[in-house]
């Protein structure tokens, strides 16, 4: 099957060859923008760095010639065409921290064996650019468009859609429309997300050894790599220690390895006399936990799963903070989950401090906007797949209208959000193919 899609990307990157030395060009200068979040400035809400990405691109769709237009450093966007209605592609040039432990610079693109290793080459920036020169082509073969083409492109996917409550405020809305950062086929429901933050006061306990500090994680959307942590033995010696585990998106767990997890159960493992709270919530809930089966919130349904991460922790003499994320099915409710690991927290002195609730999207697989997407994917890669679920959580449930589409292919690994993130360039430039003529589909239904 991979064989087959494999010559099918091949041929359909093709199609974009005249296309492929400015479209290199312009993502590795994309990625070279360590767009991480940063302290708000009062020209730069999201960082100084996210605002210099949207820079960055704004000038190179301009070039193309797009009409151009930046919402306050928030979001912007690029289109081209007329007409009342418009058909939008939601993007974004945030990106999650690198972490450590790349065989290369993370904001410095190395070509190897044709993948392309950066930080966000996969999540959003990659699939930003495909979508950029999908128009491009559009603009270039002189079609008669019935509707005016939009990319909106936003700054804070990462850490709680700011930037699309803000471009829902100051601009109009697209009839249709998809979101690059997903899977391919159609995506017609994604889960609810949950982050919850937990607090713990911490008393001073008898003999044995001390915890005293530790630290992992970089994100709550991410599976940690790195937990550090700091013992005190009887001795009152004191040990610095760090593990190790392995990066993956939170909406997919069981493709890392949680440092977070791994350091806790390493400590309870060589330090019997461990007589911490922490340590009995371990090992009565940190087991089977990435489904929900410790914690009795082992859900799913059609959309699949619950999954649960535990993504940051923080823990001082003091007190412990606890980050955790959960992905639930469609069919369940947010509220009921949470109360649920509120009362089991609870038993070992943790407080819910600050909870988020995205609801979960359902667009039907029989809607309009699904099988013409998916109409023109199994066109192209001709195939007979159907519309999927998914975890993860796109602009598709910010903005209405619009459903997350590619660029990931069937049968690839997912390395969003994890240390060497990379892409196929060929995968790349068919998925600018396939954009292309969803726009083009899209575009027809609204003639």
């Amino acid at each position: 099957m991979r064989r087959m899609y494999q010559e099918k990307i091949k041929e359909l990157s093709a199609k974009m060859e005249s296309y492929k030395s400015d479209f290199l060009r312009d993502l590795e200068d994309i990625l070279a923008v360590p767009s991480v979040k940063g302290p708000a400035t009062a020209t730069a809400p999201y960082g100084e760095a996210t605002a210099e990405a949207l820079a960055v691109f704004l000038e190179k769709a301009e070039r193309m010639g797009f009409r151009t237009k930046n919402l306050d450093n928030k979001a912007g966007y690029a289109e081209f065409g007329s007409g009342e209605k418009m058909i939008g592609v939601l993007v974004h040039l945030d990106v999650v921290p690198a972490g450590e432990g790349w065989q290369y610079s993370p904001f410095k693109a190395r070509l190897i064996d044709g993948k392309l290793y950066a930080r966000g080459v996969a999540d959003n920036k990659g699939p930003a650019i495909a979508s950029l020169y999908a128009m491009k082509a559009l603009l270039d073969e002189g079609y008669e468009l019935p509707c005016r083409i939009r990319l909106i492109i936003g700054l804070n996917e990462e850490n709680g859609f700011g930037c699309m409550e803000h471009y829902k405020a100051v601009e109009e809305i697209p009839v249709a429309g998809f979101v690059p950062d997903a899977t391919f086929p159609a995506v017609f429901a994604e889960k609810g997300i949950l982050h919850i933050t937990y607090k713990m006061n911490r008393k001073k306990l008898g003999t044995g050894v001390h915890l005293l500090s530790m630290k992992g994680g970089e994100a709550v959307n991410m599976v940690p790599q790195i937990c550090r942590y700091t013992l005190k033995l009887d001795s009152d010696d004191r040990i610095d220690l760090e593990v190790e585990g392995k990066a993956a998106h939170a909406s997919r767990p069981e493709l890392g390895d949680n440092a977070i997890v791994k350091a806790l159960h390493k400590i309870i493992s060589e330090h019997s006399d461990w007589q911490d709270p922490l340590a009995d919530l371990t090992k009565k809930y940190f087991n089977n936990y990435i489904y929900g089966d410790d914690f009795n919130l082992a859900f799913s349904d059609d959309s699949g799963n619950l999954t649960l991460n535990i993504g940051k922790i923080e823990v001082d003499e003091s007190e412990v903070t606890l980050t955790i994320d959960i992905r639930y099915p469609v069919t369940k409710s947010g509220t009921t989950i949470l109360k649920e690991l509120d009362t089991k927290l609870a038993e070992f002195g943790f407080v819910q401090k600050s909870h988020s609730d995205s609801l979960p999207l359902n667009l039907g697989k029989d809607s309009l906007l699904v099988t013409t997407v998916m109409n023109v994917y199994n066109h192209a890669m001709g195939s007979t797949e159907e519309a999927v679920a998914m975890g993860g959580g796109t602009y598709a449930r910010a903005i209405p209208n619009v459903l997350a589409f590619g660029a990931v292919f069937p049968g690839t690994p997912d390395v969003m959000h994890q240390v060497d993130e990379h892409v196929e360039l060929d995968h790349l430039y068919a998925a600018s193919y396939i954009y292309k003529q969803t726009l083009k589909a899209l575009a027809e239904n609204e003639r």
